[in-house]
């Protein structure tokens, strides 16, 4: 993964925080449970990293408060 892929994840962590509120934890699971379901290891590994920049960016967001 490059810096472009990273850049994207968090800023797709940052529209999923702001869509989905106290259940963007309950969201990702879920897509990312349909995702191992279906097989499509490509995408799953994608959900991952956004789930882990969610993570870190729900973790700074808190810390800088």
């Amino acid at each position: 993964m490059n810096n472009d892929d990273d850049a994207r994840a968090f800023l797709i962590a940052r529209e999923l925080i702001a869509e989905h509120g106290d259940d963007v934890a309950a969201f990702l699971q879920t897509r990312i449970d349909a995702l191992m379901a279906s097989g499509d290891i490509e995408q799953l590994s994608a959900w991952h990293v956004i789930r882990n920049a969610v993570a870190l960016t729900l973790e700074s967001d808190t810390t800088l408060h």
